[in-house]
């Protein structure tokens, strides 16, 4: 990927940087690394200790009097000491960064790394070398004869600690690192979502794991944007208490308009809803629709390009209309076909029954079998859902798909 001065950054802090570490940064880590990767790794250090909210790396090429491709060329070489950690986000035409800041070796862990010690010897010369050692080299006094008599962590400690204290514990973690099947169901932007959040809005404890996952599930289905998530969630915190209504949240989710654009270079990557919007022309989808897409993606946890491909293909097989029945039936065959991705799901969508003909194949143009069940279903309940003529009109159109 290409650095761009648009892309956005936010800057993560392992530990406050000491003196120590500065003069260690300085003598022995500049004479390696060079003076650009220094200059990144102390710029962004500082701007990491007040960041309010995302910046743009216009920022840093200013303040740092350098272009972007040397910076980009400074954080490598940063990244390559274990002085800083990239992690990257691709959004439409508008990328984002987290730069995790680790703190430097001391002198004494630097002069004992063998690479490390290696490298600046190289650098330095060994006069420049041995003069360097002596001003951050901290003498250390003998210590043989002596016995590390050193007590240890007593593990006993922890020999109460039980189920409801880790249930408590788990609760006052502001972390929104959930398992990875509750991740592929969440497309939402946290950092700018607390970056732009006060506590006095959204209180740190009601920022619990099972809050932050219902924000994230729902602002991905609804295609909802950070800003007016951070509205929603005003509007359904009790202060007193320091609690979220998850439910009024919930509520108030389902009758908002997608912030999500229309014009995504690939549609099935869209939010559900916003999907659907602009499959029908703009026109806001209806409330039986948005509980179906909540059913979908919510309840069923199929990822949202896979359900944005379902409605595409209910829609051109049913005349446009989404049948639950239908929907379901298909949805939950998929569900065991383990289809996660769009890719799967349209290789699904394609597939037809084959039947042999003497020595030859021949695809047989009938209806997929979790269509035949599902309308044995509504003949025993009196609910013709679909009719002959549809059902023929049906297999017309998937046997088009298929060929």
């Amino acid at each position: 990927m290409e650095l761009k001065a648009k892309d956005t950054y936010r800057v993560e802090l392992i530990e406050v940087a000491s003196n120590n570490a500065i003069a260690s940064l300085i003598s022995l880590y500049q004479p390696i690394i060079g003076r650009d990767a220094l200059n990144f790794y102390l710029t962004i250090f500082f701007e990491g200790l007040n960041q309010k909210s995302l910046e743009t790396h216009q920022r840093l090429s200013i303040i740092m009097n350098m272009d972007i491709p040397a910076m980009e060329r400074a954080r490598k070489k940063c990244e390559q000491f274990f002085l800083v950690r990239t992690f990257y986000k691709s959004d439409n035409d508008k990328d984002s960064y987290i730069y995790i800041v680790n703190p430097p070796l001391s002198a004494q862990a630097f002069l004992k790394h063998d690479l490390y010690s290696r490298l600046l010897l190289k650098a330095l010369g060994q006069k420049q070398f041995e003069l360097t050692v002596a001003k951050v080299a901290r003498v250390e006094n003998s210590k043989n004869g002596f016995e590390d008599i050193s007590d240890q962590f007593d593990k006993n400690l922890l020999a109460s600690w039980d189920a409801d204290n880790e249930v408590q514990f788990s609760k006052v973690q502001p972390s929104f690192n959930f398992t990875d099947h509750d991740k592929v169901n969440i497309n939402f932007n946290y950092e700018e979502l607390f970056d732009t959040t006060s506590a006095l809005v959204f209180p740190v404890e009601a920022r619990t794991k099972e809050n932050l996952q219902i924000i994230g599930e729902y602002a991905t289905l609804y295609g909802l944007s950070a800003t007016k998530v951070r509205i929603l969630i005003g509007k359904c915190m009790n202060l007193t208490t320091n609690t979220l209504d998850a439910e009024k949240f919930k509520k108030l989710c389902s009758i908002q308009n997608p912030d999500a654009t229309t014009s995504s270079k690939d549609p099935f990557m869209l939010p559900p809803i916003a999907f659907l919007q602009a499959r029908q022309n703009g026109i806001p989808v209806a409330s039986v629709d948005r509980r179906l897409l909540e059913y979908l993606n919510l309840e069923l946890k199929l990822p949202a390009e896979v359900v944005n491909v379902l409605v595409d293909y209910v829609l051109s097989v049913n005349q446009n209309r989404l049948t639950k029945r239908f929907v379901e039936a298909i949805a939950t065959t998929w569900i065991r076909e383990k289809v996660l991705t769009k890719e799967q799901a349209i290789a699904q969508t394609k597939k037809s029954p084959i039947v042999k003909q003497g020595n030859s194949t021949k695809k047989k143009d009938v209806l997929p079998a979790y269509y035949e069940k599902m309308k044995a279903v509504d003949k025993q309940d009196n609910l013709e859902i679909i009719s002959d003529e549809e059902a023929k009109e049906i297999a017309k159109k998937l046997k088009g798909l298929s060929e």
